[in-house]
């Protein structure tokens, strides 16, 4: 499967108690695709505006089974990319 990285440029967080009793945090991603924003919910906690969510299609369940989704693989820091970015360009220019 394909998998993106898309930049992050906004950030909701809600704060609940599951049916059982624990305590979660969604978090709404608004990522920037193409020009447009988008919303994606994931569990990911260290994400902040700037950086970029790797996003590719997997499984999500949900209370009737298993559906195909558009999931969060990992948060990249917006240092991290850029920092891999000076060395690739170095790379180019020797």
């Amino acid at each position: 499967m394909g998998v993106l990285v898309l930049k992050i440029i906004g950030k909701n967080e809600y704060c609940g108690v599951s049916r059982n009793g624990k305590p979660y945090q969604l978090v709404t991603l608004e990522l920037d695709f193409e020009g447009t924003k988008v919303k994606i919910k994931t569990f990911e906690k260290n994400a902040e505006v700037g950086d970029f969510a790797q996003v590719s299609i997997g499984t999500r369940k949900n209370v009737y089974g298993a559906e195909l989704a558009v999931v969060v693989d990992k948060i990249i820091s917006a240092r991290e990319i850029e920092d891999n970015w000076k060395c690739w360009s170095k790379e180019i220019v020797s």
